[in-house]
């Protein structure tokens, strides 16, 4: 239940989020264009249900409905450009200068031959007997969204994104086929070039009932190259007690031996405003419906309402714009440069970003600034050795605008438009529980700043051609530091006289592994077998202090406060796990493969603490077949049927307190 009751609030906030961008208070509409249209196949010129449509530069994302057509509004000028993706479709942009809209994507038949990451080793596409996507990096370049998984909408079948507030760098819910669990984590697994990721929430600050963050906010989306989506328990198994939720597989760009050195640089540059504000009455409607409901309450009870009881002359109220002074232009602007080239010998990819994000309402804001080296190095024809590097510092300005009544949303919008913003001595009135929001917008201090180095070394030594031995060690290494002052402006400061907390959390993964690949082609058989172990410490440790009853407000060190309190956690698990897999295929038509995987986890009890997680299955791809080819009716035919074992140990761990 507690599950389906955040999913069940996830999705109110974004129909908030949805309202707030659609309304308005003055009356002049900021629409600036209606577009409807079609998606069909370039070639059977049927409608494509499902296709996204996005116009470029921008977030604002339909989908095709069950006759592929498509209709929205937005604040863009005609003429613009549209991003078409679909499914096993070739991505099309196309250019627009009025409605409606006729679009045909061309089928992309040659990712039968791509080769596909599928966790410890690569495959071609054709010889896959179990369910993997894959997302080109450039389909989520040059996007202003932090996250390259809230960029992953609409991309591919299966997975569900859901954008939990509208605060740039705040948390994003994927779901890989839905949730998987009732008690525990349904968060996938995320490997960043071999490196096994956290995903905790590094944020301790409380900003509304939801997810603060989005820790893969600190992946610069400009550095990939691609992602590969592991969906079913086939795929999964391999990684066991860490699979159920599915596994996203990132690889970054790097360079390439024997190339010159080519730099590239690239910006966006973004202003964003609500297409409308919300409407509420003005003051002499306002105070007129209190009358009214006055009123009523009293006849409801078989009462009068005294005269004193209700706002003398309504008509005459004034009217106090608070949604005006909450909304702004809100200004992003992203940097990315980077080279990338190689010697004879070794290859290398630089690359450095920069994002500044406002959130349209006041005053929360992010900031992002990475930096990434991947440098690969052939000692010698057999042996080869390797790292990638990604350093970021973040920066968030944080505000509880969402489900919090004291929050800038909130107190603008529930406070009735007829009562005045300050007093007569020019101080910031507050009503009942709602708190002022210009106040909270001029005083509200929670920031928030972190550092992340998320990195691997690796040595890959050739035996035989096709056999492979790859030894890899790798971190994640992440740390918040957040610095929260409520002074006596604002409610949340004058009960206390004044209230600040300080918290700092480290988030580590160490990971170490060792993966023996063979692969080989001999007459019409292809072998895909691969053997290995993993050695995982997940590292969660921080501390937190708060302190009211302060001197004066410019005085915000805790240690200066009247009372102090002071708190600290670490939880720490560890596993160990062994793995093995082979995939056969015979003539390119029939392919079957299986997979077996042992995890010991510290989560475990002590009497069970190994899990087993087998899996198997079986393609045929008729397609090859020549009694299929000559109905001339197909560009390509497979069945596959697959059957696994995938485990989560994302429950309670060791705790010291």
């Amino acid at each position: 239940m507690k599950h389906l009751y955040t999913i069940s609030v996830s999705l109110l906030i974004c129909v908030l989020l949805t309202q707030i961008a659609a309304a308005q208070t003055n009356t002049q509409a900021t629409i600036k264009s209606t577009l409807q249209g079609t998606v069909t196949d370039g070639v059977t010129k049927q409608p494509l249900p499902g296709a996204v449509i996005k116009i470029k530069g921008t977030t604002h994302a339909v989908s095709t409905d069950i006759d592929g057509k498509f209709s929205f509004v937005t604040g863009q000028s005609f003429p613009y450009t549209l991003i078409i993706t679909f499914v096993g479709y070739t991505p099309q942009e196309l250019n627009v200068a009025g409605s409606p809209v006729q679009i045909a994507l061309q089928p992309n038949n040659s990712q039968l031959n791509d080769v596909v990451i599928t966790g410890y080793s690569t495959q071609e596409r054709k010889y896959i007997a179990s369910s993997i996507s894959s997302v080109n990096g450039d389909v989520i370049q040059d996007q202003p969204a932090a996250g390259f998984n809230q960029l992953l909408q609409g991309k591919t079948t299966g997975v569900q994104v859901l954008t939990n507030s509208g605060v740039p760098g705040g948390g994003i819910t994927f779901r890989v086929r839905g949730n998987n669990s009732i008690n525990t984590s349904v968060d996938p697994l995320y490997v960043i070039d071999g490196v096994f990721v956290s995903t905790a929430e590094p944020l301790q600050t409380s900003i509304g009932n939801q997810e603060q963050s989005n820790p893969l906010a600190d992946i610069n989306p400009d550095d990939i190259e691609n992602i590969q989506i592991l969906k079913d328990a086939n795929a999964t198994a391999i990684y066991g007690s860490l699979g159920a939720n599915g596994v996203v597989l990132v690889t970054t760009k790097r360079g390439k031996r024997n190339t010159k050195a080519k730099i590239n640089l690239s910006t966006y540059q973004g202003w964003s405003n609500a297409i409308r504000e919300f409407k509420v009455t003005d003051g002499p409607t306002t105070a007129l419906l209190a009358n009214e409901a006055k009123t009523n309450t009293a006849k409801d009870n078989g009462k009068v309402v005294a005269a004193s009881d209700l706002i003398a002359n309504p008509e005459s109220q004034p009217t106090y714009d608070r949604i005006g002074a909450i909304f702004r232009t809100a200004r992003t602007e992203n940097y990315d440069i980077s080279t990338q080239g190689g010697s004879a010998t070794s290859d290398y990819y630089i690359a450095f970003g920069y994002l500044n994000q406002e959130s349209v309402v006041k005053p929360s804001a992010y900031k992002r600034y990475t930096g990434r080296l991947n440098y690969d190095n052939y000692l010698t024809d057999k042996l080869k050795v390797g790292t990638s590097i990604n350093v970021t510092r973040s920066v968030r300005n944080l505000s509880s605008n969402d489900n919090n009544p004291q929050g800038v949303i909130n107190s603008a919008l529930f406070t009735r438009s007829y009562l005045p913003i300050y007093n007569a001595d020019g101080s910031y009135a507050r009503y009942g529980s709602f708190d002022n929001p210009i106040a909270l917008i001029n005083n509200l201090n929670n920031n928030a700043t972190g550092w992340r180095t998320i990195g691997n070394v690796f040595a890959e030594y050739t035996f035989l051609p096709g056999l492979k031995l790859r030894s890899s060690w790798s971190l994640d290494n992440g740390s918040e530091y957040e610095n929260n002052y409520a002074n006596t402006l604002i409610s949340a400061g004058i009960s206390t006289n004044g209230s600040a907390s300080s918290y700092e959390t480290k988030n580590i993964v160490y990971t170490n592994e060792q993966v023996l690949t063979y692969i080989k082609s001999f007459g019409k058989s292809n072998i895909n077998a691969l053997i290995g172990n993993t050695f995982n410490t997940a590292l969660a440790q921080g501390t937190g202090a708060t302190g009211t009853n302060f001197p004066a407000n410019s005085i915000t060190a805790i240690s200066a406060a009247g009372t102090t309190t002071g708190s600290s956690f670490r939880n720490e698990a560890k596993l160990v796990s062994f793995f093995s897999k082979v995939s056969y295929a015979y003539d390119e038509k029939y392919i079957i493969d299986a997979s077996i995987r042992a995890d010991a986890s510290s989560k475990f009890g002590a009497d069970k603490r190994w899990g087993y997680f087998p899996s198997a299955g079986a393609a045929w791809r008729a397609g090859q077949e020549d009694f299929i080819k000559q109905l001339h009716v197909f560009d390509d035919l497979k069945f596959r049927g697959s059957i696994g074992v995938a485990g989560n140990q994302g429950g309670s761990v060791l705790t010291e307190l």
